[in-house]
């Protein structure tokens, strides 16, 4: 047996465009960001940039479209552009997947504030949605995200509930219009997604 690719490991299961994706728990459906909701995306992003420090030359809605198109998890530094949506059909963030790895199986989970915090609202059912395809569909070991030091309390408390751990401080790992930035690094493993889940009968 070939001791960096054990024969019990299963195959990672591609995340590809054509792929019709919909996830839901509650009142949240995540699903990949299309071109059609490009009216909704730049109602969503006139909220949210006012905090944002992004670069003068940088255009948002070009990058959007370009991640819309080349959207898919299979080959390292791959991205997955998903749009979380409420029961009405409300965009209520944007999360983007990037594949870290694809033979260590690690994902890194970032919303679309550069700051790295999402709104609040549905967030715990986003993120149960989205840890239940990763972790029990897709095949993924490691999913990570890198908050601000100031990260708010109510954001740790749902990564905490959920099973994320902090396994430390990254210093001067982001640079912005201010400077270098610290990140804490949070992260949640299969084997721990998978013992926290309930058992069926």
């Amino acid at each position: 047996m070939n001791r960096y690719f054990p024969a019990s490991l299963p195959p990672l299961r591609p995340v590809l465009r054509r792929h019709l994706l919909r996830l839901q728990h509650g009142p949240v459906v995540l699903r990949p960001l299309q071109r059609s909701d490009l009216s909704a995306w730049r109602h969503y992003h006139q909220q949210v940039e006012r905090s944002s420090n992004l670069p003068g030359h940088f255009d948002a809605e070009a990058h959007f479209l370009c991640g819309v198109q080349r959207s898919q998890l299979q080959h390292d530094n791959d991205h997955l552009l998903l749009g979380s949506f409420d029961a009405v059909g409300e965009l209520l963030d944007q999360l983007n997947l990037r594949l870290h790895c694809a033979h260590a199986r690690s994902v890194e989970l970032r919303w679309l504030h550069a700051a790295g915090c999402p709104r609040q609202r549905q967030l715990h059912a986003s993120l149960q949605a989205l840890c239940t395809f990763l972790f029990e569909q897709v095949g993924i070991r490691r999913l990570f995200v890198l908050l601000p030091p100031d990260a708010g309390s109510e954001l740790v408390a749902t990564l905490q509930a959920l099973g994320f751990e902090r396994e430390g401080l990254l210093r001067d790992h982001h640079l912005d219009a201010e400077g270098w930035q610290d990140r804490q690094l949070y992260a949640l493993t299969a084997p721990v997604w998978l013992q926290r889940q309930p058992t069926e009968n």
